[in-house]
């Protein structure tokens, strides 16, 4: 029932699941027109307020002109001082109706026919009305000063209306009143023109961005798209060497299918190990194990009853069993060295004090031997490696070196630099190897002579082990040898950084001051 339900639901997920590609789009979409709504609001508000201000300022400009015109009367204004003043200035402009006479003349007013939505009255100091030039829905009240405000005025909507008192410039007295509306009619056209255009425009842009985030979202989403096809490739076949073309570019999504990339090479590299793991203990367990089961065959049907037989074969699977003790512990070994760049990647270790220290050691337990030590290090060299990992290399070595000596029974280590690297070698001048062993010698379980290699205890795994170790560090390890004249097995690890130098330089410096 788990089960089902467990189907049911990841089948109900997916038809839910809604595609990256159109939340790539839509999000895209959605953040072009927002940018370009901001934008456009912002641009709209400054335009309008900007002609907003034209218009105030062309109100401003018509009330000063007719000011200082009609200030130059002494006596309160008439309506023949308005036409006077008027018709002596010579501008024409729309029809005007005098308020004392329903005239359909066309007159001259300080208007022009572009100005018509401007709209002039006269007022005597009575508050009376003198003149206007044409007839608007907007009430007139007294101010004593310039005065522009922002009133309703007719389908349109909002209208300038600027009043203010005309004192006569011969007496100082007042002498009248002039309102000027601006009704806005080219004003509010133009906005509507201006706002059609924002709104067409906008669908426009909004079209738009989802076209180009639809084709950006297939553009970037490419990768992961390659991604997806490649893990359902490796889901059927786990071994699959499929990998992700990631080409020349640089960003996040190159990095993520690098690491894809990596990750199944390790995966892929992990399962190798595991396997040829199972197959080299199984085929190397089956000889000793044979033997101890023949052995105790032996002892079940007769040999228990006889002392020499009994104690033939206890020997013989004792040293079987530690055989294979031996043998399982150096396979751990092998897959731990395999994964020295996951455990130990940030370890440290001076080479000097190191191989010194196992000089000293192989002196003192193998005093028939002659080893010597070439050491041209001048300073403490650190090597990105966990000590005991290079102390079990040496070993290794130095112990291969003394197992296959002949006659002359020399062991010859050295330390040395070679430019950004430090360089440990192992010479001795015994066997030797033939051109094709010193290739196969670090493959497991290879042996030169294998019944002189299992005499001296050996199961061919040592130098495989160094290999992995070397190898995990980012170092090398190779073999130079002459048959029956001996071998030299060179390792090679990469120094660390100057500056960790100098900075053991300075505290061994210090510390020697004191």
């Amino acid at each position: 029932m788990n089960s089902q339900a467990a189907v049911d639901t990841k089948g109900i997920n997916e038809k839910k699941r809604i595609s990256l590609r159109w939340k790539w789009t839509i999000g895209a979409a959605i953040a072009l027109f927002l940018t370009y709504t901001i934008f456009s609001t912002i641009l709209f508000i400054t335009f309008q307020q900007f002609m907003i201000d034209n218009e105030q300022q062309a109100v401003r400009n018509v009330m000063v002109n007719l000011t200082e015109r009609f200030g130059q009367n002494f006596y309160d204004l008439t309506e023949e001082d308005v036409e006077e003043v008027l018709n002596q200035h010579e501008l024409y402009l729309t029809p005007e109706t005098p308020i004392l006479e329903e005239s359909q003349n066309q007159r001259s007013t300080p208007l022009r026919a572009s100005q018509s939505s401007i709209i002039i009255r006269v007022y005597n100091s009575e508050e009376e009305l003198l003149y206007r030039t044409n007839e608007v829905d907007i009430d007139f009240e007294a101010k004593e000063t310039l005065q522009i405000d922002t009133v309703e005025e007719g389908p349109n909507g909002e209208a300038l209306s600027a009043i203010t008192p005309v004192y006569s410039f011969l007496n100082n007295e007042k002498i009248g009143y002039v309102q000027v509306v601006n009704t806005l009619s080219s004003y509010h056209d133009l906005i509507k023109s201006v706002f059609g255009a924002i709104l067409l425009t906008g669908v426009i842009a909004l079209l738009f961005s989802g076209v180009i985030g639809y084709i950006i979202a297939i553009f970037f989403l490419q990768p992961i798209r390659r991604l997806t096809e490649a893990m359902h490739i490796v889901k059927k076949d786990p071994e699959s060497h499929q990998r992700i073309d990631v080409g020349d570019g640089k960003d996040e999504l190159t990095e993520l299918a690098n690491a894809y990339n990596a990750m199944l090479n390790r995966m892929q590299r992990n399962i190798e190990q595991q396997k040829q793991f199972v197959e080299d203990v199984s085929h190397e367990l089956r000889t000793p194990v044979a033997v101890v089961e023949g052995h105790m065959k032996l002892l079940n049907r007769w040999g228990k009853d006889d002392p020499v037989v009994l104690d033939e074969s206890l020997s013989a699977s004792l040293q079987e069993i530690e055989r294979m003790k031996s043998l399982v512990q150096e396979m751990l070994d092998l897959s731990r060295a395999e994964q020295v760049d996951i455990h130990y990647k940030d370890e440290r270790t001076s080479v000097r004090e190191l191989v010194n220290q196992t000089y000293n050691n192989f002196q003192l337990v193998h005093p028939d031997f002659t080893f010597i030590l070439d050491d041209d290090l001048s300073e403490d060299n650190y090597v990105n490696i966990y000590r005991n990992h290079l102390e079990q290399i040496l070993i290794i070595l130095l112990d291969n070196a003394v197992k296959y000596s002949t006659n002359e029974k020399t062991v010859h280590l050295s330390a040395s630099n070679n430019g950004p690297n430090i360089q440990i070698a192992v010479q001795d001048f015994g066997e030797g190897m033939t051109e094709e062993d010193t290739e196969k010698i670090f493959h497991r379980f290879y042996r030169v002579d294998k019944a002189r290699s299992r005499y001296k205890g050996g199961n061919g795994l040592g130098l495989a082990i160094a290999k992995e170790l070397i190898e995990g560090y980012k170092g090398e390890i190779w073999a130079e040898s002459v048959l029956n004249h001996g071998s030299i097995f060179r390792v090679e690890l990469p120094k660390l950084k100057d500056q960790e130098n100098q900075t053991s330089d300075e505290t061994r410096k210090h510390t020697k001051n004191k």
